[in-house]
């Protein structure tokens, strides 16, 4: 299979009973980080500052006005990109403060043990040197644990939040055995850009065991909950593979003063397979204005939809599956090529045949660049293999529905 860059989940960690299952469910959120027309979250210069910790420095970026409000990314494969659509969105009622954890992107792994404790701590060194009010946090999963403790021990700092992917928890449900070599096998890209991130690339191994340390240890049920007194959302996906729904809805009666939320179809990270389910939810809890909540639904349900599309289109073409390619076209779709029009099925078939001769299964395949505007998307990969040299190609395709009306195909080749 060409190593298309689209799959995948952002992992706080593995659990003991599916490591193996799960090993390849990764994300490369940041394979797409130069992409034309968005902002960079998580290594944007006109924004980003630091804060010292002691031991290390802790990188955040500020976008919006408004009150404060607080985004923790998840652990491990997480990035602060990750939250880009909530970063969007909340930046339009508050102000956001999304904060890259100890060992992620351009904050320092530091000599410390990466405690829930210690990241909580960070993060009110962070909020100390922009804030004194008390702050709305948004976490997600590794995010989300950091901000039970930070309402948990700072109490005066938080006053409310919504927490995805994060719930009961006792020792030993979280084993990790992450080992560099492999993480790199799984997704090279987006290693290698966490590489040129961060301070300290020689220490990523350090930074994985620092992580399995803490949360083979992690302890939190009953008596810790009954501490947060703030107004909580407990948010997860009904589907996700680290947490089971009991565990969710324990975390939620267990919170003195808790909200449930489980959205339908969704794994771990359901912000980003069902964003627009996400932020009605969120927004609710949150009472921001209704109309802009329908708007921005509205706004981003049609770039879910094109996102999901062009993602089925792109993992059938890694697989050299013309049957699945199809689906996406009709006898009316035309891909336009630097040799003329091609129009129907039977054409396009045709084409994509002609393609994986020079493209065959096996070869290597890197997405430089993706964008999505409305029902347009244009992305820009690379490729080569024993028979072909593709240093740049682009694409851009035109969706009516959750078709491909309109396709155009260009690339240079040795």
């Amino acid at each position: 299979m060409k190593k298309i860059l689209v799959l995948l989940l952002s992992l706080l960690i593995l659990p003991a009973h599916s490591q193996q299952k799960e090993s390849h469910a990764m994300k490369s959120f940041m394979s797409i980080f130069s992409q034309t027309g968005t902002i960079p979250y998580g290594n944007n210069p006109s924004t980003g500052h630091y804060a010292n910790v002691g031991d290390a420095k802790i990188y955040y970026e500020i976008y919006g006005k408004g009150k404060p409000l607080v985004i923790l990314h998840g652990g491990i494969a997480g990035s602060t990109y990750e939250m880009r659509e909530l970063i969007d969105n909340f930046s339009k009622y508050f102000q956001v403060i999304a904060i890259s954890t100890r060992g992620h992107g351009k904050s320092g792994i530091g000599t410390k043990p990466h405690t829930y404790e210690q990241k909580a701590k960070d993060v009110v060194t962070v909020l100390n040197q922009v804030t004194k009010d008390s702050v709305t946090v948004f976490g997600f999963s590794d995010g989300g644990y950091t901000g039970y403790y930070l309402a948990s021990m700072f109490p005066e700092r938080v006053k409310q939040m919504v927490i995805m992917g994060a719930a009961e928890t006792h020792p030993g449900d979280y084993k990790i055995n992450l080992k560099v070599a492999d993480m790199m096998q799984l997704d090279k890209p987006y290693w290698e850009q966490q590489l040129k991130l961060m301070p300290e690339p020689n220490r990523l191994q350090e930074m994985f065991d620092k992580v399995s340390d803490a949360t083979a240890k992690m302890h939190i049920s009953n008596d810790f909950f009954a501490t947060i007194k703030c107004p909580v959302l407990v948010m997860a996906g009904n589907h996700d593979q680290f947490l089971n729904t009991q565990r969710v809805v324990n975390a939620s009666k267990m919170i003195p003063n808790a909200e449930l939320a489980i959205i339908p179809n969704t794994t771990h990270a359901a912000f980003l397979e069902n964003f627009p389910a996400v932020w009605v939810v969120t927004s609710s809890f949150l009472k921001l204005p209704a109309n802009n909540v329908q708007q921005s639904k509205k706004l981003n349900k049609m770039n879910n939809t094109i996102e999901q599309i062009l993602m089925h289109h792109l993992i059938a073409f890694g697989d050299n599956n013309l049957d699945e390619i199809l689906k996406d076209y009709t006898e009316q779709s035309v891909i336009m090529t630097p040799s003329g029009a091609i129009k129907g099925l039977t054409n396009i078939r045709k084409f994509f045949e002609d393609f994986f001769e020079a493209i065959p299964t096996g070869s290597s395949f890197t997405m430089k660049q993706k964008t999505i505007e409305g029902n347009v998307a244009y992305i820009v990969w690379a490729s080569k293999s024993n028979i072909a040299d593709i240093p740049m190609g682009t694409d851009t395709f035109v969706f009516d529905g959750d078709k491909i009306q309109y396709h155009t195909v260009a690339d240079f080749r040795f």
